[in-house]
């Protein structure tokens, strides 16, 4: 191989190193467009529906789902509070369900 066949081999990896970098940087970009565009869709529908429903149902879902919250801290103080109890309860229900739904031999 001659020098300037060298040459020429280390030019064109050179070339695609950064025909490589070229496409990630594309590929980054149309995967930013993409997340963008099905953001902007998922809202759009978001807002429709919502437009949809009336506004005595949708102050009953914030409602609900402020309750919700409040069961959820009300059971994660709890838990932090009596982390055994907690253990128990649960295992008490595993055992419970496992011979609801265990098969009978």
């Amino acid at each position: 191989m001659t020098q300037q066949e060298s040459k020429e081999i280390k030019e064109l990896k050179a070339e695609i190193e950064a025909l490589k970098k070229d496409l990630s940087t594309l590929t980054e970009t149309l995967s930013e467009i993409a997340q963008k565009s099905v953001k902007e869709k998922s809202e759009e529908v978001t807002e429709k529906i919502l437009s949809q429903i009336p506004e005595d149902q949708l102050e009953q879902i914030e409602n609900l789902k402020a309750q919700g919250e409040e069961i959820i801290e009300t059971v994660k103080a709890q838990q932090a509070q009596h982390p055994m109890g907690t253990l128990a309860v649960a295992a008490g229900i595993g055992f419970l369900l496992g011979k609801l739904f265990g098969t009978k031999s």
